[in-house]
């Protein structure tokens, strides 16, 4: 269990979140530990969220003018009133009663700083997409200290903010970095570590997502991990979300488990991943409007993370 002491805020950042929407805070309203307040951050909702929200009345409605991303993120920490602040994606459902429980028990010991949960592909996924989400997140726990000659990568911490909690007063003086375009969650996560707290992985806080594979989303991630590692990478090496290793397994994956239809878009994928990557990391040498065109949020800052995510 977690400590009784600690008050619990949920976050839930939302952007036309649909009727399923409902689904999802119904499931939170059922878990065996309740929260002290439910926000739905929105950033511009123009269908029925806030009247979904107003149906539950532990939660809220704020409206940030924020986009998505970190500075949302930290938008939604300074209005939220927890000790310990649990973010969830609008569509991720909590895979059992006990998810909120799972979460938060880590923050029993007073050094952790964040905890994440694991994710897992809903029935309707593509294969694809459920063999990546298996390939994040394992299924044993563990817990990720600094050690005397440590180099904490990126890769070690797959920290992602769809499910994952905040301790406030970590957060006071580490916020998530504002200047990078993609990673400040995973960024976050390193600092928490290099400055002596701990990050726990809680496998059995789980939720349930639909996902599927879209070559747009593939190309523009790669666009902007290339643009950050080039410009605020770092000894915690690269942002990219996968191993190195991830397509020879999944072609494997996808192999036995007779899915060949996916090969040809697994291979696609490869080849815009790379493309899109090799860009990202040139796209200061493009023209302003080219660069514009291409990757609209990747508006040249030279300021790094290890500095500008603490606290003033």
């Amino acid at each position: 269990m977690g400590d009784a002491a600690l008050s619990i805020s949920i976050v839930i950042p939302t952007l036309n979140a649909g009727r399923a929407f409902g689904t999802v805070l119904h499931r939170i309203m059922g878990q065996g530990q309740v929260p002290l307040e439910i926000v739905c951050a929105d950033m511009g909702s123009t269908d029925g969220t806030r009247h979904i929200v107003s149906q539950f009345p532990l939660a809220r409605f704020v409206e940030i003018a924020e986009p998505p991303g970190p500075k949302s993120w930290n938008r939604a920490m300074e209005v939220a009133h927890g000790d310990v602040v649990v973010f969830l994606a609008q569509d991720a459902v909590p895979g059992n009663g006990d998810w909120l429980t799972h979460l938060t028990a880590p923050f029993t010991d007073p050094s952790v700083g964040g905890v994440y949960g694991r994710h897992e592909a809903s029935m309707e996924s593509d294969p694809l997409s459920g063999f990546r989400l298996g390939q994040r997140f394992c299924r044993e726990a563990h817990w990720r200290r600094i050690r005397v000659g440590d180099r904490v990568r990126h890769t070690s911490l797959p920290f992602f903010i769809d499910n994952a909690a905040v301790r406030r007063s970590v957060w006071r003086g580490i916020h998530f970095n504002e200047h990078l375009p993609v990673g400040a969650d995973r960024v976050w996560a390193r600092q928490v570590v290099l400055a002596s707290c701990t990050i726990a992985y809680a496998p059995d806080a789980l939720i349930i997502r639909q996902v599927h594979a879209s070559l747009r989303a593939a190309y523009r991630l790669a666009v902007l991990t290339g643009f950050t590692d080039e410009h605020f990478g770092d000894d915690g090496g690269t942002l990219w979300p996968d191993s190195r290793r991830f397509t020879k397994r999944a072609v494997w994956y996808l192999f036995r488990g007779l899915a060949w239809g996916q090969l040809p878009y697994l291979a696609l994928e490869d080849a815009v991943q790379r493309y899109g990557y090799k860009l990202g990391r040139r796209l200061d040498r493009l023209g302003p409007g080219l660069r514009e065109r291409i990757a609209p949020r990747t508006a040249r800052d030279d300021r790094r993370p290890d500095s500008d995510d603490l606290a003033a």
